[in-house]
């Protein structure tokens, strides 16, 4: 049978589908060997980012958006590798949300045209000619790092001489960034603080990031007042609320077993009817699980 016909079934057989269904959505996750072979694929990355496009993946799964295409971080941001709204219009041609439907490839080739475009920037050609910076070497994650952060925040670091030059509104510095990049602790627990990746020195404006930062031109918005007021960004609330709520959908699935469980033991159903309702609860306790490992 067919999933769509196996799904129609379950729902006209159990309601335990009737619960669950309707309220997860797997997201699109896509692997680091998947973006490294999506940015050597891109017509529009530079050969620069074609031999750090390990340290792309690194970006997207440890900093980004742990390899979500669909990805939004409740604030400006969107897709695998965290684009704002001015650079998806720029550079994609499509909305936000058309953006977050896109391929990889599609995603990446957006990306890639904008982090060429910056990777041209003084900034970032100053550097790399430094070879190392405040004792550690310029590598392809602290490049990445500088450019997704915002060129123009960058320069403040690289005239300071120090990784502590610049950090954003959530304390996450460049260095920071390329620490999580390569699976370090870094600064901060949760995203980016910018949406770096611009092509003007002095302004951010790029890929990635989970808040807007000061040194950005951002309209204010809801999200700040929000995060005043309660203390927490929209973003961090949305996956609270997720998890709640998959976590309640759990509680509800489980009582129906047991309900099942109950009836069955009564003599209420037949043994191939209990069998039938426990692997429905069991499939829908394991959509629950991977949903939650998304969320």
């Amino acid at each position: 049978m067919k999933l769509p016909g196996l799904i129609a079934g379950w729902r006209r057989r159990s309601p335990l589908t009737l619960i669950l269904v309707p309220v997860i959505t797997l997201a699109a996750i896509v692997s680091a060997a998947d973006i490294v072979a999506a940015i050597q694929n891109s017509p529009n990355a530079s050969p620069w980012l074609k031999q750090n496009a390990h340290a792309v993946a690194n970006l997207a799964i440890n900093v980004e958006s742990r390899g979500d295409t669909n990805a939004y971080n409740g604030s400006c941001c969107y897709g695998v590798l965290q684009m704002n709204r001015a650079n998806i219009r720029e550079y994609a041609g499509v909305t936000p949300e058309a953006y977050r439907q896109q391929s990889l490839q599609e995603q990446i080739n957006a990306w890639a045209s904008l982090t060429t475009d910056a990777m041209n920037s003084s900034v970032v050609r100053d550097l790399l000619a430094l070879g190392t910076f405040d004792g550690r070497p310029v590598d392809g994650n602290l490049v990445l790092a500088c450019v997704q952060l915002g060129i123009g925040n960058c320069r403040r670091m690289i005239n300071s001489r120090r990784c502590s030059g610049f950090a954003d509104s959530n304390g996450t510095t460049i260095c920071g960034m390329a620490d999580r990049m390569v699976g370090g602790t870094g600064n901060s627990p949760g995203g980016t603080g910018g949406t770096g990746g611009g092509t003007n020195p002095g302004t951010g404006g790029g890929g990635g990031g989970w808040k807007p930062i000061p040194e950005v031109p951002v309209a204010p918005t809801m999200e700040e007042g929000f995060r005043k007021a309660s203390g927490q960004s929209m973003g961090n609330v949305r996956k609270t609320i997720l998890t709640i709520g998959i976590g309640a959908t759990a509680l509800i699935v489980g009582s129906a077993l047991l309900s099942v469980w109950r009836r069955y033991a009564k003599g209420g159903l037949a043994v191939d009817q209990f069998a039938r309702h426990a692997l429905q609860a069991g499939l829908l306790l394991t959509f629950i699980a991977i949903a939650m490992t998304v969320a």
